[in-house]
């Protein structure tokens, strides 16, 4: 009987033992797996970041690029406007010319070449003034737009600043309103 009891104690023991090291292995495996849960958070919060990121600098680089096909566009159409406007003063200058010619068949060959070559000197000196004079006025008017718009772009970054400062808004929320 007593070696029963031992053995029954033994056996007791024993199951006390496998059963507290399956008590041990789970508090271990919730462990771990609460670990795993809180790298999966953190990696989950890391690629939020990286594609708030990502997000801000591809706006920016849109930005940047419609602002460089803006300036393109006006360098593009300042130079057609030029253009359009030398070939009509050549066009009116040369009908200029011909009726000059026309009323002065009397007047020499020399004569009409210098008086041909003072016209030309003469229309050039006043295209010239009269293109730099566009050229300022526009590239005015064009930097006047462009720090409008800078105006705008930056009082509207103070209202959303304001904004997130009053809604208690920090960054582990979406600061640009994207969600």
């Amino acid at each position: 009987l007593q070696g029963r009891n031992m053995e029954g104690r033994h056996h007791r023991e024993f199951d006390r033992e496998v059963h507290y090291q399956c008590i041990q292995e789970s508090a271990d495996n919730e462990t771990l797996k609460a670990a795993c849960q809180q790298d999966v958070e953190d990696y989950r919060e890391e690629c939020a970041s990286r594609d708030r990121a990502s997000l801000c600098y591809r706006r920016n680089e849109a930005r940047l690029q419609r602002l460089q096909e803006e300036e393109a566009a006006v360098r593009k159409s300042e130079l057609e406007e030029e253009s359009r406007e030398l070939e009509s003063a050549a066009r009116e200058d040369v009908q200029e010319y011909v009726q000059r010619i026309k009323k002065r068949n009397r007047l020499s060959l020399a004569f009409r070449a210098k008086e041909k070559r003072h016209h030309k000197e003469w229309s050039k000196r006043q295209n010239e003034v009269s293109r730099d004079g566009k050229c300022r006025e526009t590239k005015d008017r064009a930097m006047d737009a462009r720090y409008i718009q800078l105006a705008k772009e930056k009082e509207r970054g103070r209202q959303l600043i304001d904004a997130i400062r009053h809604t208690g808004c920090n960054f582990a929320s979406d600061p640009f309103g994207l969600c």
